[in-house]
């Protein structure tokens, strides 16, 4: 075996016994499969896993491993059957497999019962055996074919977990087995993949040459141990190119920097204790830390670019093998976020984890990246977390939203980024991945077009008061990350444009003024906000007609009612409410159409409140707004607000909740 020394094998089975929880949860996990037939297609019939969601409602269907042909909806009840459903059904069943078969190894391994590494080698010799027959296929978005699924991510990922078993069941497999599955699969495997690997910068190739490498470690095979890891878009070259100097994988997604992170970590485990192991790389250390720094206040990592609910369920529980290898305070601190809620009884704590992990100081601060630089600003008061996004394009998940702001507060994701929902449901490339489901500028309802935005300053004034500024300007020239994307933007309209946007943050409020030059004329510039809750102020404006919107995801909104400001240095306000939690919104009267609107949430079947500005034919764009949240029971933090101009710069006066008028002057 290569993963696991004698004396870990010995540490491990000992452990075992002050992990019950784990062993009941593995077997449990491999109950289906263990205690069912075995379930393996004959033909490459096995599709995308994305395709498994109800069209209607984005939201994945009812997996039942015993309904081939009937996919019930959980929210709305409809059943599917036929295609793209049936064969989506049968690449949940490799992947449900593949799982299995590591897991059922891994039992073996701690229990010593048989049983359990027998049904995986029955799985094992009967893919081997089909495997040959399995025709390339599919034409999944960003990917090339794959055989065992639809693409070769898919592809990658069922060959990683089998070369981990195969591993975990060298001493029970006999030489004979072990022949037909090197040569009837993973050989095959990891030619088809060294065929349709790509010349680019993408977690995809993480996940194709950690199969290859690892399949090259698992045979001996040095030539594919190379071409995996050393060549040019091999596992060091995504390494060293793909890590921002912040830290951030590229992708600019936590759940691809922690899906980046899994495909580099997993080889990591199997080539430890061989002369492939590069788990004292810099870059790996810089990935590991800077989650510390965004972490939301219940621990919860940002919903930026496409992440969704299922990237981040245990992705800290990735720490656990860094950890034990690395140590750091950090490391330490991102543990223990997660298990302040959660057990530590896991199969990674067991099989990867440290003895114990160190205690670790207070929670981070503020943060932002260096002023000059791409990424992004965290403010962080007692009840307030306010992220500024000023990062710059990440190729195929990212969501065209530079100087977006995401808040949350009194404990409710007030403006939480939405995320996204799987990417074969309508509403991932329809509405959550565009500019207006994001709270940033949106021009003539189209996408913003790639640009790298900078933070431009950072200060704190004497009363407290944080500043930051950044902008994204789209006149300067721009290197498209090396990617293959998907154009999904306008270039014409934001071609000219130059957006600022200024931040001043107070314990239980901030202010934001935003300001765009360069819009076309005759194009519609937007400001979009969206809160949590319902509007509980009554807005008199008027209904809009359902086609007001034209393009996506403005056309996904609903209950549209707009109300016309004139400029006539006036303030408005309105107010949100979620559960308990209060949220206040002041704006100038400037010569725009307010417009307020329903859409959906994440997930969809709840809907969130929409709250947008509007002008047309203009060149110049500025707007201001206070926002503070408060609970109920609390004094409002914010009683009154003014807007104005000192020496030609933005100037807004808070009166505060104890009486305190504070003068707030953007004048950097």
């Amino acid at each position: 075996m290569i993963q696991f020394t004698q004396t870990e094998l010995e540490t491990i089975r000992e452990r075992s016994r002050r992990y019950p929880e784990t062993i009941r949860n593995l077997k449990e996990s491999v109950r289906e499969v263990y205690q069912g037939e075995i379930l393996v297609p004959q033909t490459g019939i096995a599709n995308w896993t994305h395709y498994y969601y109800c069209p209607d409602c984005s939201v994945r269907l009812e997996f039942d491993r015993e309904e081939p042909h009937r996919h019930r909806c959980p929210v709305c009840g409809r059943v599917f059957s036929g295609e793209p459903y049936d064969s989506a059904w049968w690449g949940m069943i490799n992947a449900q497999n593949s799982r299995a078969v590591r897991e059922l190894a891994v039992i073996w391994l701690i229990t010593g019962d048989e049983s359990f590494a027998r049904k995986a080698k029955d799985i094992l010799l009967t893919y081997a055996r089909y495997y040959p027959e399995y025709q390339p296929h599919g034409d999944i978005p960003y990917n090339g074919p794959g055989r065992v699924g639809a693409q070769t991510l898919d592809e990658a990922n069922f060959q990683r977990d089998m070369v981990m078993a195969v591993d975990l069941l060298s001493d029970f497999l006999s030489q004979e087995e072990l022949g037909i599955i090197r040569d009837r699969m993973l050989m095959p495997a990891a030619e088809f993949l060294m065929e349709h690997r790509v010349r680019q910068v993408h977690n995809h190739e993480i996940f194709v040459n950690s199969a290859i490498a690892m399949i090259g470690i698992l045979f001996d095979r040095k030539d594919l141990i190379h071409a995996a890891m050393d060549e040019k878009y091999g596992l060091l070259y995504l390494l060293e190119h793909g890590v921002q100097k912040n830290g951030m994988w590229f992708e600019g997604s936590f759940g691809y920097h922690f899906y980046a992170l899994e495909g580099f970590l997993q080889m990591e485990k199997m080539a430890l204790h061989t002369p492939y192991s590069h788990l004292d790389h810099p870059a790996y250390r810089k990935m590991l830390n800077i989650l510390a720094d965004y972490l939301e206040p219940d621990g919860s990592v940002p919903m930026l670019n496409d992440t969704n609910y299922g990237h981040l369920g245990t992705m800290k529980l990735l720490y656990e093998f860094p950890y034990r290898e690395l140590g750091g305070e950090r490391l330490a601190y991102i543990l223990n976020t997660y298990y302040r809620d959660h057990s530590r009884d896991n199969e990674e704590a067991l099989l990867y984890g440290a003895e114990n992990i160190e205690k670790t100081g207070p929670a981070p601060g503020t943060f932002h990246t260096q002023v000059g630089e791409s990424g992004y600003t965290i403010f962080r008061s007692e009840d307030q977390y306010l992220l500024f996004k000023h990062d710059t394009y990440g190729g195929e998940h990212d969501h065209y939203d530079r100087l977006d702001l995401s808040y949350l507060a009194c404990g409710k994701p007030v403006s939480r980024d939405l995320g996204t929902t799987g990417y074969g449901a309508a509403l991932h490339y329809g509405y959550y991945k565009n500019s207006g489901t994001h709270n940033t500028l949106v021009i003539g309802e189209e996408n913003q077009a790639p640009v790298q935005s900078v933070l431009t300053h950072f200060s704190q004034s004497e009363d407290g008061t944080l500043f930051a500024a950044a902008e994204a300007d789209w006149t300067k020239p721009y290197l498209m990350p090396d990617s293959f994307v998907i154009r999904q933007w306008s270039e014409t309209n934001y071609k000219n444009v130059r957006l600022t946007r200024k931040i001043a943050f107070r314990p239980r409020y901030f202010v934001e003024l935003m300001e765009a030059e360069g819009i076309p004329e005759n194009e519609t510039a937007d400001w979009m906000w969206h809160f949590s809750g319902k509007l509980i102020t009554a807005d008199p404006g008027e209904a809009l007609p359902a086609d007001y919107f034209v393009k996506k995801p403005l056309n996904c909104l609903t209950d549209a009612r707009a109300f016309v400001l004139q400029e006539d240095g006036g303030t408005w306000n309105l107010e949100y409410q979620d559960g308990d939690a209060r949220t206040v919104i002041f704006g100038a009267d400037a010569d725009m159409v307010r417009i307020t609107a329903k859409g959906p949430d994440n997930p969809s079947s709840r809907k969130i409140s929409f709250l947008m500005e509007r002008r047309r034919g203009v060149s110049r764009f500025v707007t201001a707004h206070v926002i503070g949240s408060w609970r109920v029971g609390q004094e409002m933090p914010v009683r009154e607000v003014r807007f104005g101009k000192e020496q030609e710069k933005t100037m807004v006066s808070v009166l505060e909740a104890d009486g305190t008028r504070r003068k707030i002057v953007f004048d950097f």
